[in-house]
């Protein structure tokens, strides 16, 4: 039976990396909100921004339940920020009987800011397509950013030095 891993983490805690691995172990399509939004570019205005992520996400949900009856595993690198978002998505997936794994990037805020920096320099040197990470940014989404309790995680995984 195909499996959906939903990956939560703080922005820039290595959850596209961590998916690109799990890739590599076993064929599976990666679904990415932020790919969809950063994708859209101009055509996305900031004040639409959370509106457009409830539709993205709607979307990737369809393609995903459509990808996982075809046999095909599946990964939600959506980051699952809030705790009400997470438990929402249990209740839904329990409901509709759909196997899952939920995977959490547990960083520490020294690899997180070394993270940042490097994610940061690879966008002004155009070599990824992602989210600059300014102090402002930082700020929101530590202030968003929900950590997950261990019972909700089936993976727990802390980068280490790579």
């Amino acid at each position: 039976m195909a499996t959906l891993h939903l990956i939560c983490g703080i922005i820039s805690s290595g959850k596209t990396t961590y998916a690109r691995r799990m890739m590599a172990q076993k064929p599976a399509l990666l679904l990415s909100v932020d790919e969809v939004t950063l994708a859209l570019g101009d055509l996305l205005p900031p004040e639409r921004h959370d509106d457009a992520t409830i539709c993205i996400k709607r979307h990737l949900m369809q393609k995903a339940e459509e990808a996982l009856a075809a046999g095909l595993d599946v990964i939600f690198d959506w980051g699952f920020w809030h705790a009400t978002e997470r438990q929402a998505m249990e209740a839904y997936l329990q409901k509709a009987g759909i196997e899952h794994v939920w995977h959490y990037i547990d960083i520490s805020d020294s690899r997180w800011a070394m993270y940042i920096a490097k994610r940061n320099q690879a966008v002004q040197r155009g070599e990824t397509h992602a989210y600059y990470v300014d102090e402002g940014l930082k700020q929101k989404c530590t202030g968003l950013f929900q950590p997950p309790r261990r019972e909700e995680i089936d993976v727990w995984y802390v980068p280490q030095e790579e």
